[in-house]
């Protein structure tokens, strides 16, 4: 970092880069992305106090306006008035304030992403997000009733493909567990369960 600029860092710079082309062109969600961060190519966080990527740190990567190069400030508000938080966690509750109050100067410093990347990942991710709020507005029949028989974790229900299929397998990959499929049939009473990958 320079006096009063931000410059790429040539750590750092070509894992952005590759975030944002995984996610945009190689079909990868945020947990797909960190496993492949995580399992396959073993590239540590840019923070010191993690060495493991989460999903949220993809997604707040995916969704930083700096790295397009705009300024942007106003993003939180600190909470004066809550001293049961400050007592509790050690330091002061901070709120979001709404994306359109941000302060926002673009081009203030040399972009890692291009401005047509970004913005067609923004898209791409308010479209997965809508798909995912009308899907929770359907009710399942196994809803927080069935459990994955090797794991124990839930079996979510997948619209595109009319069945459930476990969590853990659905969040990490088969290399956590495997899809244990339930295939969802309103007109019969019984379901079929088979595993993908297993014999």
């Amino acid at each position: 970092m320079k006096p009063g600029k931000l410059v790429p860092s040539v750590t750092h710079a070509p894992t952005v880069q590759l975030i944002f082309d995984l996610y945009l062109n190689k079909g990868m969600g945020v947990q797909a992305i960190a496993n492949y961060l995580n399992d396959e190519l073993g590239v540590l966080p840019s923070r010191k106090n993690t060495k493991k990527w989460y999903d949220s740190s993809i997604r707040w990567m995916l969704t930083n306006r700096h790295y397009i190069g705009d300024l942007v400030q106003g993003r939180s508000m600190v909470d004066s008035k809550d001293k049961i938080h400050l007592q509790k966690k050690g330091y002061k509750k901070r709120h979001k304030i709404d994306e359109n109050d941000w302060i926002v100067i673009p081009n203030q410093h040399e972009p890692l992403i291009i401005r047509e990347q970004f913005e067609a990942v923004q898209e791409k991710m308010k479209q997965k997000a809508n798909r995912i709020f009308r899907g929770r507005g359907r009710k399942s029949l196994f809803a927080r009733v069935a459990f994955c028989a090797d794991c124990g974790a839930g079996m979510n229900y997948k619209n595109d493909r009319h069945s459930y299929v476990c969590s853990t397998y659905q969040k990490n990959g088969s290399k956590k567990c495997s899809s244990h499929i339930i295939k969802h049939e309103p007109s019969k009473t019984s379901c079929i369960s088979q595993s993908e990958g297993t014999n």
